[in-house]
C-alpha cells in the first residue's frame, strides 16, 4: 500500500460531518442533517453515511450551480484605453450630466430659516427655568 494513498472512513462522526462538507455546524443541522440518516455509533456517538453525505452535496450543487457561458471572457481589458486601434482618442470624453448644463434652481433659500430655528432651538435650551411656585 502506498503512503500517498489516504484512506477516508465510511462513516463520519457527527462533531466532524460539517466540517467533511465544509460548513458550520448551524447550517449542517439545518440544511443538510433532516436529509440524511444518522445511525449510532459506540455508546454515545452519531456517525452518517459518507456516501449519503457525498450524495446530498452532488444535489446541492446540481440544485444550487450557476450555468456559465462557454466562452465568457473572464480577462477582459481593465482599462478603457486598452483594445482601443490605433490613432483613437486613448480615453473617452465624458460629459458629467452636472456639468454639462448651466442651470439654476427656481426656490427658497434655507439657509436663513436653518439659522432663525437654530436661534429659536437655542434661547429655548439656554433660557432660566421657570419656577413652579
Amino acid at each position: 500500500m502506498s503512503a500517498e494513498l489516504a484512506l477516508l472512513p465510511r462513516f463520519i462522526r457527527a462533531k466532524q460531518a460539517p466540517a467533511y462538507l465544509g460548513m458550520c455546524r448551524s447550517v449542517f443541522d439545518a440544511e443538510v442533517r433532516p436529509h440524511i440518516r444518522e445511525f449510532p455509533i459506540g455508546k454515545q456517538g452519531i456517525a452518517f453515511d459518507r456516501h449519503e453525505l457525498d450524495e446530498w452535496a452532488d444535489a446541492y450543487v446540481a440544485r444550487k450551480s450557476i450555468e456559465k457561458t462557454a466562452n465568457q471572457d473572464n480577462n477582459r481589458p481593465r482599462s478603457e484605453r486598452q483594445g482601443k486601434k490605433q490613432g483613437e482618442m486613448p480615453w473617452p470624453k465624458k460629459l458629467s450630466p452636472a456639468s454639462s448644463k448651466c442651470r439654476t434652481a427656481s426656490g427658497r433659500s434655507t439657509k436663513n430659516t436653518e439659522e432663525n430655528e437654530f436661534k429659536r432651538v437655542l434661547a429655548l435650551v439656554t433660557a432660566p427655568k421657570l419656577s413652579n411656585t
